[in-house]
């Protein structure tokens, strides 16, 4: 892991691009621990900043489909600061709390499609079937939408390997920021 004080070149720069753009004080651990590649984190950054400005979909819900990918892959790192990022984004705790115990009960009904869409695929691809596609369009989701709804949902899997496999530790002000 590098910490923020021994970063130089260009990962004390995507260490400052990430603190000014995410308008936050401390580089998250993940990026302090990707950063002992550079290479790792401007790539990992970059796919992070290329979502958040080009895909369509609202941010909340691009932080919704994390947070549950990461909350039903059990990754503690991703999953807390997944909820961290939801409620930052002015979504409800109730409404994370369902997400949490029963995706099944989730409203509107567009978006829990989606999160349970976001589930299956992201723990068995290949169940996903053309009903399951079916399933959102009649709930207005585009195609455009579907292919973006896949990238994060990857995204989120990827993130969450990485976070597991180096056991990326949850920063301390993230719980505290929870309350925990």
């Amino acid at each position: 892991m590098i910490e923020e004080h021994e970063a130089s070149g260009e990962v004390a720069e995507i260490f400052n691009a990430v603190k000014r753009d995410m308008q936050i004080l401390t580089v998250p651990n993940m990026m302090k621990t990707l950063g002992v590649s550079p290479a790792a984190l401007a790539m990992h950054w970059g796919m992070f900043q290329a979502m958040v400005a080009h895909l369509t979909l609202p941010h909340s819900l691009m932080a919704m489909i994390g947070y549950t990918v990461a909350e039903y892959s059990n990754c503690e790192y991703c999953s807390v600061n997944g909820e961290l990022f939801c409620r930052n984004l002015g979504i409800d705790e109730d409404i994370l709390a369902q997400v949490a115990r029963d995706l099944g009960n989730v409203n509107p009904q567009r978006v829990r499609v989606i999160l349970e869409f976001s589930v299956k695929m992201s723990h068995d691809p290949k169940s996903i079937t053309h009903e399951d596609f079916d399933g959102m369009r009649e709930f207005g989701v585009s195609d455009e939408e579907i292919l973006e709804i896949v990238l994060l949902a990857a995204h989120a899997v990827s993130a969450d390997i990485i976070a597991d496999t180096l056991k990326v530790p949850v920063e301390t002000a993230v719980y505290a920021a929870l309350g925990r």
